[in-house]
């Protein structure tokens, strides 16, 4: 009885197994996958490197907004 539930486990592994290597539905989702985590490094690159920059100007104008409110 045991041996034969165990058989019938080891063939539905061996049935799915086989069904995961065929299934190609999950193929496109994984490309996108692929395809928003490179946009995502690009990205990150980005803020990396002008961020500096980008907090520059962000400072600049900030205290441009406050002389300009200061002379009202």
């Amino acid at each position: 009885m045991i041996s034969n539930a165990f058989a019938t486990i080891v063939e539905s592994a061996k049935t799915a197994a086989a069904n995961l290597h065929t299934d190609e539905r999950g193929q496109g989702m994984t490309e996108y996958v692929i395809i928003l985590v490179a946009i995502a490094i690009v990205c990150i690159a980005i803020a990396v490197s002008f961020g500096g920059k980008i907090k520059g100007l962000f400072e600049t104008a900030d205290a441009e907004i406050d002389n300009v409110d200061s002379n009202l």
